[in-house]
């Protein structure tokens, strides 16, 4: 799988910046990419003079915020001249803005950070549903190691991607466990069969074991690096919710997913169950994966969302 190559993280200028950042360097020191982009979007860089005068702010703002952006990054970022750096400042609405520059610098993956007060989830749900780019969700208690990464598995192409960026951080991280969870249900109806929930639960793991299987077989796994897979019956509770049940008995330090689309152009938009994590995950960094560089039209893909 492609490395990330191109980041883009979100500086709101609140204390949880220092979080973000530092966690920004621990995924930059493992994929190394050519260019990090720190981005702040303002709702206006107009100020009135008195308000200037009042804050001695002498230069322009988007000059003024930049350098406080350069500081707040070297202050969390040991090894930030390591590599190629840039900070910009632009005007406008976040959505939009965040949207237009993934696009504009060919973003492979966005980080942002995901704080705990009510309400905070929306933007990402929105941003991470249109977003080109795989996207990283940091939580206020985001621990820097990675040695126990939970893999959400549908078995699909994307959860192949999902599985394989997994397998890249492994080979990073030697110490690493991947864990590999898939969800299954037992059908409405299955009483017509004659058989009880019990039997009928046991079949549908028997054949999710065999498609797991034949899954294996996809995955470049050149150091054979062992995957742990988890066959987990769906009774009553919503997929997101025993999906953060498992990363906290497996002590997981990254939950990883791939979006998923009803056609191959749309995969860069969420699947429900990839938005109801983004929107519930609070406790441990999630990676979004999706396929870039897709050939879409942005008009059919609204119409599959």
């Amino acid at each position: 799988m492609d490395r990330f190559k191109r980041l883009l993280i979100g500086i709101d200028f609140t204390d949880f910046d220092a979080n973000v950042i530092r966690y920004t360097e621990f995924i930059s020191n493992l994929s190394q990419p050519e260019k990090i982009y720190f981005i702040h979007v303002h709702n206006s860089l107009d100020i009135p003079d008195e308000v200037r005068q009042e804050l001695s702010i002498e230069d322009p703002l988007d000059e003024y915020l930049k350098d406080e952006m350069k500081q707040v990054v070297a202050a969390n970022f040991d090894s930030h001249q390591n590599f190629d750096i840039e900070y910009m400042v632009v005007e406008g609405a976040p959505f939009p803005q965040m949207l237009h520059w993934v696009k504009v610098k060919e973003i492979d993956l966005t980080i942002l950070g995901k704080k705990n007060s009510k309400g905070s989830g929306v933007f990402l749900t929105r941003f991470t549903r249109r977003t080109a780019s795989s996207v990283l969700i940091v939580p206020e208690k985001a621990e820097t190691v990675l040695d126990s990464i939970l893999v959400c598995n549908d078995f699909s192409v994307n959860s192949e991607l999902s599985t394989q960026k997994a397998l890249e951080f492994a080979h990073l991280l030697p110490n690493s466990t991947i864990y590999s969870q898939h969800i299954f249900n037992v059908p409405v109806g299955f009483h017509k069969s004659g058989k009880s929930f019990d039997e009928v639960a046991a079949i549908m793991k028997k054949h999710a074991i065999a498609r797991y299987r034949e899954f294996e077989q996809n995955i470049d796994n050149p150091d054979n690096i062992y995957i742990t897979p988890i066959f987990t019956l769906n009774k009553k509770s919503d997929p997101a919710t025993l999906v953060q049940k498992t990363a906290d008995s497996m002590q997981a330090k990254m939950v990883i997913v791939g979006s998923k689309g009803r056609t191959f152009a749309a995969s860069i938009f969420l699947g429900s169950f990839a938005e109801c994590l983004v929107r519930e995950q609070a406790e441990v960094p999630l990676l979004v994966i999706k396929r870039k560089n897709e050939n879409m039209d942005v008009i059919e893909a609204l119409k599959n969302i």
